[in-house]
């Protein structure tokens, strides 16, 4: 705790206001963030965006690493001591903005085709920039981020446990998630109020098995973690037909009783995919 005290002290020294309203948490510790970053596999033929750099702690290890790297930062106050304290790169290419409102295709374009995302995402943001990211269609080839442990849980969450849900149905869709280190509160400054996991997201260039309607699977799996209490019988009643439903469940080997956390992610697809044949 001494250490997060006296780096706060530094940093409020030097100008910085650490704002909790954006979620900003910084990360000193120079050998973990190496490491975090060696875990990735980035390299200098591979470019880079980064959500979020603040002060450009981890923002000076991508550009030691990468051969390119967009960072994008919202608060207006920290970029010149992100500035500062990257000034030696030339490889940075520095935006203010939210990530949310950019033109996220257009900010992602000179970066080329299966680059990475690395990032100490901001907490109160989390779910909408994985779905944001995951939705995009843009060649992401892996996204390795810093979030709070509870979420990590749940992205990395099996069939039948409580964290399991639609956050771990759609991330292990469209990537292989796997835990790289648990960052334990007192490692920020800031220390936020719970542990984070830094996490590598290895996104898939296809589903895990063959998908017929991603959009109707996505539609199930929302309907189906949406009402946990009830069987899918009852909680898909407003997305596919009953009959339907009932004869592609028992196509699938499901009983009529089962409830959505117990499916698999390829068990929610060869459901979807067998109620899409019927529609």
């Amino acid at each position: 705790m001494k250490k997060s005290y006296d780096n706060a002290r530094r940093r409020e020294e030097s100008g910085i206001r650490y704002k909790h309203d954006l979620g900003q948490h910084f990360l000193y510790d120079d050998a973990l963030l190496r490491s975090l970053v060696e875990a990735t596999g980035v390299g200098k033929d591979d470019c880079v965006l980064e959500i979020g750099p603040g002060a450009g702690t981890l923002t000076k290890w991508l550009c030691e690493k990468a051969g390119r790297v967009v960072s994008v930062e919202v608060d207006h106050d920290v970029i010149p001591f992100l500035k500062l304290a990257t000034e030696k790169y030339d490889n940075l290419t520095i935006v203010e903005g939210d990530i949310r409102k950019l033109d996220l295709r257009s900010l992602c374009e000179p970066l080329g085709d299966g680059f990475y995302v690395i990032a100490n995402i901001p907490y109160n943001i989390t779910t909408p920039i994985f779905e944001m990211l995951w939705e995009s269609g843009l060649p992401i080839r892996q996204i390795s981020v810093m979030i709070q442990k509870e979420v990590a849980d749940k992205l990395l969450a099996r069939p039948s446990t409580t964290a399991y849900g639609i956050l771990s149905v759609h991330c292990q869709f469209v990537s292989e998630p796997s835990l790289i280190q648990i960052v334990p509160a007192e490692c920020f400054t800031p220390p936020p109020k719970v542990d984070s996991a830094f996490v590598r997201l290895d996104m898939r260039s296809e589903p895990p098995v063959p998908t017929v309607n991603e959009k109707l699977f996505m539609r199930m799996v929302k309907a189906g973690f949406g009402m946990r209490r009830k069987t899918l019988t009852n909680a898909l009643k407003g997305v596919v037909d009953t009959e339907i439903l009932r004869s592609a469940m028992e196509e699938c080997g499901l009983a009529p009783t089962v409830r959505g956390e117990a499916l698999s992610v390829e068990e929610w697809i060869a459901l979807s995919n067998s109620c899409a044949a019927r529609l």
